[in-house]
């Protein structure tokens, strides 16, 4: 495959060296693309008081290589490889908003098991609406509060088949089809139930109620171990509003006074509306808005309590 053309002017780190946004490519019968195992990352990148800061990268890079442990990737690359790697890549592309980190078998495919199962490393910093949606001539779909279906025709990743605690590429399909089609009927969102018919969390979200006994997101084994979910649970606590873990059931998500989600992305997204209705009265909850505000004084650095959160590049 020829190298493509681009005109995003960023630089991709690729194994050990960097390359030209539109040169960091595979075949297009690479295994990882033909067969979906592709582990990865993401992590948001900040302007705050002490300089460009990721947050926290290094559980960003203990999960992605806690995914590649799950199921048996061989990564050749350390911990710290990989934190250097994402570091040197920041200071690479200035402006950069987005952090991804990329373990992918790029051989050419001939059956189901690799023949050459070498892992590839691919790290790229970007801007996701000026270096992506903008060149695709998209719009960007933000809103200070979501609209969320409830998905009932598929459950949440099954551990049998990819625990939903692995970030593979695999594991989104299904979750993307039923969000595709929801986004055609008004929604924005959806959230995935488990197996059991109990809430489990956004294609790449976690969630949260609010009720009079604080805030309820459901268990650990459920969910992929979001990052901003633990983020969320420390800082609630460290602000002094309760938080439990436990089922949640599609009831709870009707008669909760707020829900809201998190991720690397967004941070803290009110929903206000569930299946057509509203969530409390249909505005951003004050738990929600606290919680926001809070997580985003991190994210500048003001806040010293959480100065460990992020990592500066330079």
């Amino acid at each position: 495959m020829g190298a493509a053309v681009s005109a995003v002017d960023r630089w991709v780190w690729r194994d050990g060296e960097f390359v030209r946004w539109g040169d960091a490519t595979v075949h297009i019968l690479a295994q990882s693309l033909q067969r979906g195992s592709l582990a990865f990352d993401y992590t948001s990148v900040h302007e705050a008081r002490g300089g460009v800061a990721v947050f926290r990268l290094g559980d960003h890079i203990d999960r992605l290589l806690r995914t590649c442990e799950i199921m048996g990737l061989p990564i050749a690359y350390t911990r710290a490889d990989l934190i250097d790697a994402c570091a040197e890549t920041v200071r690479k592309n200035p402006g950069s908003k987005s952090l991804k980190i990329s373990a992918l078998i790029p051989s050419i495919e001939a059956e189901l098991v690799p023949q050459d199962p070498r892992v590839g490393v691919f790290v790229c910093a970007y801007d996701v609406v000026a270096d992506v949606i903008a060149q695709h001539g998209g719009t960007h779909r933000w809103a200070d509060s979501l609209s969320l279906k409830i998905e009932r025709d598929i459950t949440n990743r099954r551990p049998d088949i990819i625990p939903p605690q692995a970030k593979m590429a695999a594991n989104y399909t299904s979750a993307m089809f039923a969000k595709w089609r929801a986004r055609q009927e008004g929604f924005d969102e959806i959230v995935l139930l488990d197996s059991d018919g109990y809430v489990a969390e956004a294609p790449t979200s976690n969630i949260f109620v609010a009720g009079p006994e604080g805030l309820v997101t459901p268990p650990e084994h459920k969910v992929l171990h979001g990052i901003t979910r633990a983020s969320v649970i420390e800082l609630a606590r460290f602000l002094g509003i309760p938080c439990a873990i436990r089922d949640l059931a599609v009831d709870d998500l009707h008669a909760a006074q707020e829900v809201f989600l998190t991720a690397s992305s967004v941070g803290v997204w009110p929903v206000a509306r569930i299946d057509g209705e509203p969530v409390g009265n249909g505005a951003p909850g004050a738990r929600a808005v606290r919680l926001k505000d809070a997580l985003g004084r991190i994210w500048r650095g003001e806040e010293p309590e959480f100065e460990r959160w992020l990592h500066y590049v330079g």
